[in-house]
């Protein structure tokens, strides 16, 4: 059985780009939720820095993480991150006690 990968991503661009960003994030968290390997994501404007966002995901195994990566919303989302200037930190983590 293959564990779950826990990813927190971190999108940060210039206040005057955020709205662009923001559409495209939820764009892909739609399609994303509906990844056969999709258990989590969870999309979060930052409340205090405008233009910082964070994605906390759970995908069933590493394969299901890397078809996630491969799918065309997530390229997508790469592209505009990448076109409007933005940085996307992917932070692979491992949780130290369950979720509640």
């Amino acid at each position: 059985m293959s564990e779950a990968i826990h990813i927190l991503a971190i999108i940060t661009t210039d206040a005057d780009k955020a709205s662009a960003i923001e559409k495209v994030i939820r764009r892909c968290a739609a399609h994303s939720l509906k990844e056969k390997a999709c258990r989590r994501y969870e999309i979060a404007r930052d409340a205090e820095k405008v233009g910082r966002f964070t994605v906390g995901e759970v995908w069933a195994s590493q394969e299901g993480f890397k078809t996630h990566l491969a799918s065309s919303h997530f390229g997508e989302l790469a592209e505009t991150v990448k076109a409007q200037g933005a940085k996307l930190e992917v932070l692979t983590l491992q949780p130290l006690e369950p979720a509640l």
